[in-house]
């Protein structure tokens, strides 16, 4: 429902269900608002410092006056990196530009270049994750793949001409950071990722894998294209082999 908006919600004393701007009607048992962040610079209102929604920086976090610099999440960087936002409230975003700032002021010059982006949160059980750029609408030169079980999904985004791995979504599947990141700096193709998937998951050992699924949901829209992973036997899986 990304085409339509909130109009009312209803129940009785406990929410049962919400209308839509299009007056559909969605039963549920609970509502979750997000506004996203607004940063608070009510700090240098009314001085020189130049701001549009937060407090404006250049690549080395500098302000407009002398030997004054931003981070964290009143920041607003005048002209982010491809696939960075002009302001990213999430904390390891703030470590960062506390670290470039921190190098700059102890005598070494440092550009502020955060690398891919990612982030990771947990809302109740549910648990997510997005590395690189995956926008609600993809671009012109970009296409998808989408798989979904037990409450469980990914969601691929690549280049559809070269295809070039662009970013993931993952719910409820984790992944480590590394192998993620190191596919999107190198920009591994899409076929190399899925058929290679099981070495980004970083749930517990004996949970339950899902990357020999994902890929034979791949296969289906794109045959041949890749390895599909063995089943491993259950002694494998023990012994971790």
């Amino acid at each position: 429902f990304t085409d339509s908006g909130l109009k009312e919600i209803r129940g009785n004393g406990r929410v049962s269900e919400v209308i839509t701007s299009k007056d559909e009607v969605l039963e549920c048992q609970m509502v979750g608002i997000t506004t996203g962040v607004v940063p608070n610079i009510s700090l240098v209102e009314g001085t020189k410092l130049e701001t549009n929604r937060g407090i404006l920086v250049d690549e080395y976090l500098k302000t407009n006056l002398p030997d004054i610099y931003a981070v964290g999440d009143c920041a607003e960087v005048r002209s982010p990196l491809k696939g960075r936002s002009k302001i990213e409230p999430v904390w390891y975003v703030g470590r960062m530009m506390g670290e470039v700032v921190g190098k700059t002021l102890g005598g070494e010059p440092t550009r502020y270049e955060p690398g891919v982006w990612f982030n990771s949160a947990k809302f109740l059980d549910l648990e997510y994750q997005t590395y690189g750029n995956v926008s609600a609408k993809l671009e012109a030169d970009e296409d998808d793949f989408y798989w979904e079980k037990e409450e469980r999904c990914i969601k691929i985004v690549f280049d559809r001409n070269t295809f070039e791995f662009k970013g993931i979504n993952a719910f409820g599947i984790r992944l480590k950071h590394e192998v993620i990141d190191s596919w999107l700096r190198n920009s591994a193709n899409v076929f190399h990722v899925v058929e290679h998937f099981g070495e980004a998951n970083f749930d517990p050992e004996f949970y339950k894998k899902y990357d020999r699924e994902i890929a034979l949901g791949f296969d289906k829209y794109f045959p041949g294209k890749i390895k599909i992973p063995r089943e491993k036997r259950w002694i494998e899986k023990v012994l971790g082999g």
